[in-house]
């Protein structure tokens, strides 16, 4: 008997189908009811926050007060035009005016957004109201040093949000295979960090990411968590979504409790134990869909729960092809990560953010043979960078099964791969 099963693909859906008792398992994010008032559960989070006192405590006297909020950029599922409306007005009762606001979009190493895609993130209300800017992570005019951390990363932030004189982000929580969980400090490093401070952090995360995922507690994360404390960070709302992007929980509070509450909430919705590792994990990139870059968290999440040097099958559209952002990366075509670690340490390399996703998806190859099915690229470019091509799913599906004695192969799927941490119970 087959099986037919869903998984999204951008703005819709591809189905396949699988033979029933060849199916290990389907792994979704689970359901969870959304709260019955977003505004209301905001506020809440805002007015009785976690492990600090409430923001009119912190900011004093708000009279000429410059109030910075870091927002995700559009490769995020945040619904930012939904909570960043409540926070100004909630910040406008506490006597916080319109213009003693300004609101910073963490483009990280990502490409400008356009003005209409800024418009639709942060809400028309508040793109009319409020200063709204982009970071620029390599505009050296733009940062400012504040140090070094822990792990002796330099810390280079953005201007603005340094010198306000309260510093907040809005965020979402999801899995992530360096951070641990997305949210958080992540705001901060990389979303509004200089590009020194991120390629820092990043190459220290590339070649030994596995270690990391779904730990909010790895040293990575804590590092993300010491530059966000030396940039000024006093106040973090993050939200947790369910699979319609309905608000389930709204964490607000000092950056580090508060976050580590969220990911409690989050566990709930995203994390799944397994037992089974199947020959072939089938994974769509949902909802990072961008490029090659983004897809690669949920190739990572595959490539946790795949058996030893399975398959993992990545059903990526990479609509804005491999790395859009980091055109240089290309010419790197598939050697090893360790040499590519070695010409970024040793100054060989240029664009070390870049090659800093291509030392991860390196790692990536070495635990499973990865079939794209993808829009974004082309059969040369994706064999060129080291992974198998496939024009559909139905023959990625073919070729996996091909590699198996007897044809034979047993089949997990990721529906949402990009918002899931798959644990193998051993």
């Amino acid at each position: 008997m087959l099986r037919t099963i869903e998984i999204p693909w951008g703005h819709g859906t591809k189905s396949f189908c699988l033979p029933e008792d060849r199916v290990a398992w389907v792994v979704t994010p689970k359901a969870s009811p959304a709260v019955p008032d977003e505004a209301e559960e905001i506020r809440r989070a805002m007015r009785q926050p976690i492990g600090c006192a409430p923001i009119p405590e912190q900011i004093g006297d708000p009279k000429g007060k410059k109030i910075a909020i870091v927002v995700d950029d559009n490769t995020r599922v945040t619904p930012v035009n939904r909570i960043l409306p409540v926070v100004v007005n909630e910040l406008n009762c506490y006597g916080i005016t319109d213009e003693q606001i300004t609101v910073i979009i963490a483009l990280g190493s990502h490409r400008y957004m356009t003005e209409d895609e800024i418009r639709t993130r942060v809400g028309e209300e508040c793109f009319r109201r409020l200063r709204v800017i982009s970071h620029e992570y390599d505009d050296p005019e733009q940062l400012v040093y504040c140090g070094t951390t822990i792990f002796s990363t330099p810390v280079y932030i953005n201007r603005a949000f340094v010198e306000s004189d309260f510093g907040m982000c809005i965020g979402n929580i999801i899995p992530h295979f360096v951070a641990g969980w997305s949210g958080g400090a992540k705001s901060i490093q990389p979303g509004i960090s200089g590009k020194e401070t991120t390629a820092c952090v990043h190459l220290n995360s590339s070649l030994d990411w596995p270690t990391r995922f779904g730990n909010p507690d790895n040293d990575i994360r804590l590092d993300m968590e010491d530059i966000a404390a030396k940039a000024g960070l006093k106040f973090i709302i993050n939200t947790v979504l369910n699979l319609d992007e309905q608000i389930v929980h709204v964490v607000g509070g000092e950056p580090v409790a508060a976050h580590r509450q969220g990911v409690a909430y989050a566990r709930e919705v995203y994390q799944e134990d397994l037992t089974v590792r199947p020959d072939v994990v089938i994974v769509s990139s949902y909802p990072a869909n961008r490029d090659l870059w983004q897809a690669n968290k949920s190739i990572a999440a595959a490539c946790m729960c795949v058996k030893e040097h399975g398959t993992v099958i990545a059903a990526a559209p990479c609509y804005e092809g491999a790395y859009s952002e980091h055109p240089d990366v290309m010419a790197l075509g598939d050697t090893g990560p360790e040499e590519v670690f070695r010409m970024c340490s040793e100054g060989e390399f240029s664009d070390v953010v870049g090659a800093t996703g291509f030392i991860s998806a390196g790692v990536m190859r070495r635990m499973a043979d990865i079939i794209l099915v993808t829009e974004g690229l082309d059969q040369a470019t994706a064999e060129a960078l080291g992974y198998t091509y496939a024009p559909s799913l139905e023959a990625a599906i073919e070729l996996a099964q091909n590699k198996q004695k007897g044809g034979v192969a047993t089949f997990g799927v990721l529906t949402h791969g990009a918002d899931l941490a798959p644990r193998i119970i051993e």
